[in-house]
């Protein structure tokens, strides 16, 4: 019977709508997904590369799972609802043909509704370039193999484990809801999992944890270049195919085991406890009729509607499914609160803002789910039970049944809003932490989550009362909010007055709270909850309460009870939102602006098309700048004024300028007290949701007329008057850099020039729009005469005087770079004077202010150092680390490089919004969610406190005394220097034998950044991109591993006092570097300064095997073969083997590790000594005193290695 079940299952399946709904649905969407290129995406990897559809098919078999649930959930289950046992146990048809029928038909289902996700991804490639959404260039080899490959070794691995989960499950339960514990179960743990192995380094316990493998494919491609993402399949082979392997084998276990507690007499069977009529005992009453007047005016409708309410609430709570989703997406929330952030593997406090942020990231698709699946059964419960007939003939009105339904899933999403709360205090308490920011909890509950929940109930309602089919409107919901969150953050369409529940993004901070992204928040929430009061009229006119009805009879339905009332109430709700949106309007996209992604990208190309004329336009130095800015955080405005002393140091004429004003509301420039005169020389046209503006609106660029002409050697002084002063409030985050507390601005001065970062910088875009191939100013060469002449902070940067003076709020203190000439009070304002003592400074400078708590201290050099940190009162734990580095760093490094130049350093609290770390001549800022609230617990966690705030100030000798010029790798100066003084000294407080760890992180990092370069990699001669800073770093650290530190001090002593505040021309670049290093490097060492600075080199070194046998009297004979490896990467990108190697290199014996008296963890060498060392195996025997744990070939990591986990190997 097995192929007659087989065939009436498919058969059943593909009659039903939502078959061809779900298949439908993951064709547009994948079709789509692809056609727009609506991906995460390097900026030259191919939309279609075999990479990406690998990962599009793990990610898309997760989405499966839901649409899994009703396809695999229903076949059994359909005949316990539709009471057909009857006939099977009276038909000649066994167990295992029941069973694995209807399995296999259902199955096939769920394969031709997955085929849409590759049908979709091919067809999405071909409609792309026809429909010039995308250039056709952006995408590779159209292999058929490309998308089969993937589909059955990893989608259909996915699906076999999820379809027999779901369907195990409901044929052990007999119960449908346990899909969705089970589904949530399947979700949250999956989370769960990869919450905590993306802390986990063993790549092994990450590849096989995971059932979706969406790990196992980002590992596989961890170390791939992008040439090899393009054009090379996911391989099936090691951890990866034993990924498929267990996944596999764990769905044939749940099926099998599902079978064999399969029986069709208990299947069937009412459940335990039921009782029939005939098993109840007769009884006899008599009793006596009262009178009885029956009503059903108001009171009678309140009390009803109260009890209805009640009946559906107890419904959920003696629910054990609910219980069982509940405490599980509880568990999955204690846990995330508790294990919070852990950057460097040091946790945070587990501070009120943090835990927020965790779970706005990370659960409101579960709360989504949660509400969407209870929406459905709350709904739908009488038609579940078989009540459906009798509650139809109750009194009770339509809208009070749909009342009370409705009002039972809001008390529901209100109480879901409390949990948080609840949740993050009991962990607060739990650690220890009791800095409850209750402002910020309950601006959550009430602003953010309450209103969206509400939002969530109200759409899932309205869609299942419409569908009116549960599993369909499950599915049909998610679709709507899946496709909701990809356009917002794909930036497809971004528009928040479209995009349902959304609001304009935000952080907390604790610094500034919500600040003044509350109000608009709360419009939003207003206007969407006038919507959702639509959406309830709309529920109300469908609602369809008795067996089944048809979409047109609802229709009809809905036509009948739109009656006069309806239509009053629906008008005014109507006027109300469409006032609010208007309000949202005008403010978004009147006062200001909302561009789409392609408004956005086509502006860059007119841009470049009409200014790239003016980029060779002569421009002046600025050689003094004296500022008056007047700060109103409250406000959020910055009134600057300005005196601007410019030279033409060049050798023609300046009769042109052009000024760019980017983020300020208006600005004036003067020469001698007259208005210089401009025109605009770049005009757009407004953007297609902005159709209130002028058509045509100028930029913020200016085109200056010089008159008279600026001769060479001629000197300007430019006065400024500029306004930053926000209007209204946009789409998104606006006004980041002036908060109500945490104000960071950067003077309020128009820029000169030309800005090239402007320009539409995708490869295959400008191909797209027809502009020719960028070259990059990182790419400017070394011996290019007018980038040896630049700063790479800018064509008009020049060594400056700089003058400050800032006004601020009463509360707040104002910091900028220099010494602080004077503090006074003046009309309830704060003022501040700042001006440089030393011999001038380079760009950039900021300027600061808050209200700040300060520690200060004072380090005795050749002339006394103020050290200053001003932070957020709250945020003292790590004071101490801060300003130990700051000594320490003072100390080593003006006796390591020379003088420290100026009177003051201070590192200064920034807002969230602001980067990391922010560097300036005396001032260094670090934002409030990095360091400040580090929670150490351990001597062997890395002081990442320590090692930035050293790095930083190296800085203060590496960019603002030696600053780097504007050609290709300059940026090693301030990046890669800054990298190595923080190692050298962080090797002096943990001693050279402990610096293994901290030099792999710097590895792993490198090698995780290198594999997702958009380019090939340039070797240190020619860095041009960030993700090299780490290696420089290391490359440095080795090479004074071999030379010596003292060698390799005086060669960098010996830079910086040729390059130290130079002001004119030349200035400092890689090859000026390489050729001190050179320079002090002995000739038979110079062999590692040229393969690791003028080649891109990589070591593959490993520890073969090792032994060590007692030789009496404590000592070891110890031997162990190492393999050495090298390659180097040619002019193709390739890594070819290096056949000839001759290289000094490390090799150590080490005893266990051990503690010290402070617990912190020690390394031991037995034997530490350089080999040269030769390409392939080379055996060594080594005597040595003490009992031996483990060998090692470099083992401190001090070259650029593959994999340098496997330099180390414990003795047999």
């Amino acid at each position: 019977m097995f192929g007659e079940i087989f065939l009436f299952e498919l058969q059943t399946q593909f009659r039903r709508p939502a078959t061809y709904l779900y298949f439908g649905s993951i064709l547009i969407f994948s079709l789509g997904t692809f056609a727009t290129g609506s991906l995460p995406l390097a900026e030259k990897e191919h939309i279609n590369a075999p990479y990406v559809l690998a990962l599009w098919c793990a990610a898309m078999s997760m989405v499966m799972a839901l649409i899994g649930s009703s396809v695999m959930g229903l076949p059994v289950y359909r005949d316990i609802e539709y009471r057909t046992k009857q006939y099977y146990l009276t038909y000649p048809i066994s167990e295992a043909g029941y069973f694995f029928g209807r399995y296999s038909g259902a199955f096939l289902t769920l394969l031709f509704i997955a085929s849409a996700i590759i049908i979709g991804a091919y067809a999405g490639t071909l409609l792309g370039p026809l429909m010039g959404w995308r250039y056709a260039g952006q995408y590779g080899l159209n292999l058929v193999s490309y998308y089969l490959q993937p589909f059955f070794s990893i989608a259909l691995t996915n699906l076999f484990f999820i379809a027999s989960l779901f369907y195990g499950l409901v044929a052990l339960t007999r119960n449908v809801k346990v899909i969705y514990s089970g589904g949530v179960f399947l979700f949250l743990g999956y989370f769960l999992s990869f919450f905590f192995l993306m802390n986990n380094h063993n790549s092994t316990v990450v590849n096989l944890a995971d059932p979706f493998a969406v790990n196992g494919v980002m590992l596989q491609t961890n170390d791939a270049t992008i040439f090899q993402k393009n054009t090379s399949p996911i391989s099936i082979v090691g951890m990866f195919f034993w990924n498929r392997v267990i996944w596999s084998a764990t769905g044939v276990a749940i099926l099998f085991f599902a079978y064999s507690r399969f029986s069709f007499t208990r299947f069937f069977s009412e459940k335990m406890g039921a009782k029939t009529i005939a098993d109840a005992p007769l009884k006899t009453t008599t009793f006596s009729v009262p009178k009885v007047q029956v009503t059903f005016g108001n009171p009678y409708g309140r009390r009803t509607l109260v009890s209805l309410v009640k009946t559906e609430l107890l419904n959920l709570i003696h629910d054990n499914y609910f219980w069982i989703i509940f405490s599980s997406g509880l568990f999955f929330l204690l846990i995330s609160f508790w294990m919070g952030v852990s950057p460097f593997g040091v946790p945070e406090f587990p501070r009120t803002v943090i835990l927020f942020e965790i779970f706005n990231d990370t659960f409101p698709f579960y709360i989504f789910l949660f509400i969407l699946f209870y929406t459905g059964e709350i709904l739908h419960r009488e038609r579940s039970s078989g009540f459906e007939t009798i509650n139809d003939t109750l009194p009770p009105s339509n809208r009070l049944l749909n009342g009370a339904k409705l009002i039972s899933l809001l008390i529901l999403s209100i109480s879901l809003a409390l949990i948080p709360i609840i949740s993050g205090i009991c962990v607060q308490i739990a650690q220890g932490f009791f800095q409850f920011n209750f402002a910020i909890y309950a601006t959550q509950v009430v602003v953010i989550l309450i209103p969206r929940l509400i939002g969530i109930v109200l759409l899932c309602y309205v869609v299942h009362v419409w569908v009116n089919q549960k599993f369909v409107g499950h599915v049909t919901g998610l679709l709507i909010w899946v496709a909701m969150f990809f356009l917002n953050k794909s930036g497809t369409l971004d528009y928040h007055l479209l995009l349902y529940t959304y609001t304009p993004k935000f952080r907390f901070s604790d610094m500034d709270g919500l600040g003044h992204m509350l109000s608009p928040i709360i419009w939003f929430d207003a206007y969407w909850l006038l919507f959702g009061c639509l959406l309830i009229i709309l529920s109300a006119l469908g609602y369809y309460r008795g067996i089944s009805s048809t979409f047109k009879e609802r229709v009809r339905l809905a036509f009948r009870r739109f009656d006069v009332i309806t239509r009053r109430v629906t008008f005014i709700v109507l006027i109300a939102f469409l006032a609010v949106g208007g309000f949202i309007y005008y403010n978004v996209s009147y006062l200001n602006s909302y561009l789409t992604q392609n408004e956005q990208a086509f502006r860059k190309v007119v841009f470049e098309n009409s200014l790239k004329r003016f980029a060779l336009l002569p421009l002046p130095k600025v050689t003094s700048i004296k500022l008056r800015v007047d700060l109103y955080p409250e406000k959020q405005q910055a009134l600057t004024k300005a005196v601007v002393t410019m030279v033409n140091q060049t050798t023609q004429p300046i009769t042109q300028l052009l000024v760019d004003g980017d983020e300020l509301t208006n600005f004036n420039i003067k020469n001698n007290g007259q208005s210089i005169p401009f025109t605009y020389p770049l005009i757009y046209t407004r953007g297609m949701f902005n159709f209130f503006r002028p058509r045509n609106e100028p930029s913020e660029y200016r085109l200056y007329h010089v008159i008279p002409a600026l001769l060479p050697g001629d000197s300007l002084h430019m006065e400024v008057h500029s306004s930053q002063i926000y209007k209204g409030f946009s789409n998104d985050t606006y006004a980041q850099n002036l908060l109500n507390n945490g104000t960071f601005v950067q003077g309020g001065l128009p820029t000169l020039g030309y800005n090239a970062a402007e320009e539409l910088i995708d490869p295959f875009d400008r191909m797209k729009y027809h502009l020719p191939k960028r070259k990059a100013e990182a790419d400017i060469p070394q011996n290019d005469r007018v980038g040896r002449a630049t700063l790479k902070s800018g064509p008009t940067i020049d060594l400056l005087k700089l003058d400050i003076t800032v006004s601020t709020s009463a509360d707040q203190t104002a910091l900028a770079p220099g010494a602080l000439i004077k503090r006074w009070t003046e009309n309830g304002r704060n003022y501040f004077h700042y001006a440089q003592t030393g011999p001038g400074t380079y760009m950039p400078f900021y300027i600061l202010s808050a209200r700040y708590a300060i520690s200060e201290d004072t380090v005795q050099l050749d002339h006394p150092v103020n050290i200053s940190i001003y932070y957020n009162p709250q945020h003292a734990a790590n004071i101490r680390r801060f300003m130990a580095g700051y000594k320490d760093g003072l100390h080593y490094f003006s006796k390591a490089y020379g003088y420290y130049p100026f009177d003051d350093i201070r590192l200064a609290e920034n807002s969230v919004y602001q980067k990391k770390i922010i560097s300036a001549a005396t001032l260094n800022a670090y934002s409030e969610d990095f360091a400040w609230n580090a929670h150490f617990s351990s001597l062997n966690q890395f002081d990442y406190i320590y090692f930035y705030t050293i790095r930083t100030l190296a800085q203060q000798w590496w960019r603002f005394q030696v600053a780097p010029n504007n050609t290709v790798g300059s940026m090693i100066i301030p990046e890669g220097l800054a990298t190595y003084c923080a190692l050298d000294l962080l090797e002096k407080k943990y001693r050279k034998n402990n610096m293994r760890n901290i030099i792999l992180d710097q590895l792993r990092d490198y090698n995780y950044k290198r594999s997702r370069l958009n380019e090939q990699e340039h070797p240190l001669q020619t860095m041009n991109l960030p993700e090299q800073n780490g290696k420089a770093g290391v490359v440095l650290f080795g090479l004074k591993n071999l030379i010596g530190e003292d060698k390799l001090n005086a060669a960098l002593r010996d830079f910086k006092n040729t390059y130290a505040f130079k002001n004119k021309p030349t200035y400092a670049g890689n090859n000026d570097l390489y050729r001190h290093l050179r320079k002090y490097a002995p000739d038979s060492l110079k062999y590692y300064l040229e393969d690791n600075w003028l080649k891109v080199t990589r070591y593959d070194n490993k520890v073969i095997k090792a032994t060590a046998i007692p030789i009496g009297k404590g000592r070891y004979q110890v031997t162990f073969t190492v393999n050495l490896g090298k390659t180097m990467l040619n002019e193709n990108g390739i890594e070819i083997p290096v056949k000839t190697i001759d290289d000094y290199i490390d090799l150590g014996v080490f005893a266990p590790n051990s503690t010290d008296k402070k617990g912190r963890q020690q390394t031991n060498p037995l034997y530490l000594k350089k080999y040269k060392l030769t390409a392939g195996n080379n055996t060594l025997t080594i005597n040595v005193t003490g009992k031996p744990a483990y060998v090692g070939i470099d083992p401190f990591a001090n070259l650029i290695d593959r994999d340098a986990n496997d330099n180390l190997k414990n003795l047999n």
